[in-house]
């Protein structure tokens, strides 16, 4: 599972940060890089001027996701 699917059915709907960076996501559907690793969504967070916080936000939903991935392979 890729991260933008990860996100979309866990956040996205709920009134949380996280649940705002996923609605964010899904509104951005033709420019957000779905099959982005982490670097690739980073640049295009910076390149769509995302303010600190979001990418604060990122990095933690990104390690969320890279230990629920290594978790499914236990």
């Amino acid at each position: 599972m890729n991260f933008y699917d990860w996100m979309i059915g866990k956040y996205y709907g709920k009134d949380t940060p996280r649940g705002d960076l996923a609605g964010d996501m899904k509104h951005e559907e033709a420019g957000f890089p779905k099959d982005g690793d982490r670097e690739r969504i980073l640049d295009y967070l910076h390149g769509m001027f995302a303010c600190d916080e979001c990418i604060a936000l990122f990095k933690r939903c990104w390690r969320d996701y890279e230990k629920a991935v290594a978790d499914e392979g236990k």
